[in-house]
């Protein structure tokens, strides 16, 4: 088929548009790979965001995987295109709410229509789902925040044509690990600890019930490591001490992928230095009371010098806002996404006066059913 002929590829003929089925799945992270080395905006640099067989499998062993929901489009039996949605499966998610996790098209096949219609196809089925709320990016155990600051003009048109909104731009920071750290003493009274997970787990379920706390008791169970804030007793006895803050740290051999380190191979290649020991930061959270007067900071730096002393060379803190925050341990902007939100229209066959399910159900095809209906 790639050699085959062009200009059916130029007008996207004959391509059909089904979920994969479980053993087509591996194919999905040479498509991938292919689209975003054609299309990445950064010229002459290795591909940004690399996926690996082994992180395609966690995602695909993931709770949240729906396998109905990973669609492919076929030129005859090649895959040419992927669009993987995800829907709520936990508790702390809006049921109402569906995720466009993923997008791909082969580089051959971009320009020709696949990509929309598999973003419409996407639609539909989260639609059928009873979702009115799309975000493109951000799911559980997702793969980017955004959309990234990489991604073409082409991504933003579809994104618009899905009647996609921008919001919030989130980063991913690195921290060069090389220098010594600035200082940030922790407040009298409190103390850090790397022996107590369940203390940990135990503060995010209380303090941040909800995402933080599922993904929390996932890294656990990965063998991540978790660094907690206590407050420190008379004997030095803080066994039973309730924990007042955490911070997670990953040094790349975890059962789980560390968010920071889903594109460690990407920054490898950028940094230039091919011995680079890459570790993850991240997520962290103190309590209320704890907040303004260093304990934030100072919990990080721990972190970060937990990662030194390990001999790891960067660390990357994934998915934040708080870039002056972090800053002042000199952590800098690595990669940028921005959050992307629409409204779905109800499909066709819930809108009184229309027929059919198919086309009204396509947030793309929009004006284009308006002028067919003045016409």
């Amino acid at each position: 088929m790639r050699g085959g002929d062009n200009t059916a590829a130029r007008q996207g003929r004959g391509v059909d548009i089904r979920p994969l089925l479980p053993d087509e799945n591996t194919q999905v992270p040479q498509v991938w790979n292919r689209a975003w080395g054609a299309g990445s905006a950064r010229p002459a640099r290795q591909q940004p965001y690399p996926l690996s067989q082994a992180l395609w499998r966690e995602r695909l062993a993931s709770r949240h995987h729906d396998q109905s929901l990973l669609l492919g489009a076929f030129a005859k039996s090649e895959l040419i295109g992927v669009a993987y949605a995800k829907v709520a499966v936990s508790p702390w998610q809006s049921a109402d709410t569906g995720w466009l996790a993923l997008l791909c098209v082969e580089p051959r096949w971009q320009g020709t229509g696949v990509g929309t219609r598999l973003a419409a196809a996407a639609v539909r089925s989260l639609q059928a789902r009873g979702c009115h709320h799309l975000r493109f990016g951000s799911d559980a155990d997702h793969l980017l925040p955004g959309l990234p600051q990489e991604a073409g003009a082409a991504a933003w048109r579809l994104a618009t044509r899905l009647g996609g909104l921008p919001g919030n731009a989130e980063h991913d920071l690195l921290l060069d690990l090389r220098t010594t750290l600035p200082p940030a003493p922790l407040p009298p009274g409190l103390r850090l600890r790397d022996d107590r997970p369940e203390a940990g787990l135990a503060f995010v379920t209380a303090a941040f019930p909800g995402r933080w706390a599922e993904e929390l008791g996932d890294y656990i169970a990965g063998g991540a490591t978790v660094i907690t804030l206590e407050r420190t007793t008379a004997d030095d006895s803080t066994d039973l001490a309730p924990a007042q803050g955490f911070c997670m740290v990953f040094q790349g051999d975890e059962r789980v992928t560390s968010p920071g380190l889903l594109w460690s191979e990407a920054l490898v290649a950028e940094l230039g230095r091919p011995s680079a020991r890459v570790g993850g930061i991240g997520p962290l959270g103190v309590a209320p009371e704890m907040r303004g007067a260093g304990a934030g900071r100072a919990l990080v730096r721990g972190a970060a010098a937990w990662l030194q002393d390990r001999g790891f060379t960067d660390a990357v803190i994934n998915w934040t806002t708080l870039t002056g925050f972090y800053g002042r341990l000199g952590a800098r902007v690595w990669r940028t996404y921005q959050r992307v939100h629409a409204d779905l229209p109800p499909p066709a066959d819930e809108v009184p006066g229309t027929e059919g399910g198919h086309r009204g159900g396509d947030p793309s095809a929009r004006g284009r059913n308006a002028k067919e209906r003045a016409t």
